[in-house]
């Protein structure tokens, strides 16, 4: 077994896991004795989720090839990112058995039903979701960029600048998220957030074309 192979494995157990835990959610919230509120927000950035998963997958899959991943330390932020994105996946839908939680409510008729706008507008949601996004992307593109710089592709100077439009222009909109409540904010941020992904998604295979 190749180091490759070594660190492609646990990278792939923990975005496996990840899926699994979004896949069951979902099941779970389908389920035709379930009574659900649906909200366009959390579905959208289930689908931004899955994207990031898409993403990191073929990413990862280039980037650890490279000998300077083989390393211990070096491998940590990879590691990391990975475990982000595997919360981020867990954190993305409610738990459907978990009763004793503000999105579970009461309809008109008196029957308990999962409030999806409710829940993606809680606190405790904002703050782990959105607070895994921003460390999953910053992590995330860190790497990435680290691996260019590392083969030459990139001088110092561009690395730099790269991780600074990647602050402001995807970790920073998650931070905002995070935060605030505004439903404007939320809407706007996150048609953004979903064209980034799809925009981010190409690049990635027109990389990957251009390498094979």
């Amino acid at each position: 077994m190749t180091q490759f192979e070594y660190l492609i494995i646990l990278v792939s157990i923990l975005v496996g896991l990840g899926l699994a835990d979004l896949a069951k959610s979902m099941r779970n919230l389908l389920l035709p004795e379930m009574s659900v509120r649906w909200h366009w927000l959390p579905v959208t950035w289930t689908v931004i989720v899955l994207g990031y998963v898409l993403m990191a997958w073929w990413v990862f899959y280039k980037l650890l090839q490279a000998e300077v991943w083989h390393h211990p330390v070096a491998f940590l932020p990879v590691l990391l990112s990975t475990m982000a994105l595997y919360l981020l996946c867990a954190f993305a839908l409610p738990d459907a058995d978990r009763e004793e939680v503000s999105y579970h409510t009461v309809d008109a008729e008196g029957e308990k039903l999962i409030d999806m706008e409710t829940f993606y507008l809680s606190e405790d949601h904002r703050r782990w979701f959105f607070g895994m996004a921003a460390t999953f992307s910053f992590l995330f593109f860190g790497s990435a960029n680290y691996g260019q710089f590392h083969a030459g592709n990139i001088p110092v100077e561009g690395a730099l600048l790269q991780m600074l439009s990647v602050s402001l222009l995807i970790t920073i909109p998650h931070v905002t998220l995070g935060v605030t409540r505004r439903r404007w904010a939320h809407s706007g941020l996150t048609i953004y957030s979903l064209g980034s992904v799809t925009y981010g998604l190409f690049d990635v295979a027109v990389a990957l074309t251009e390498v094979s």
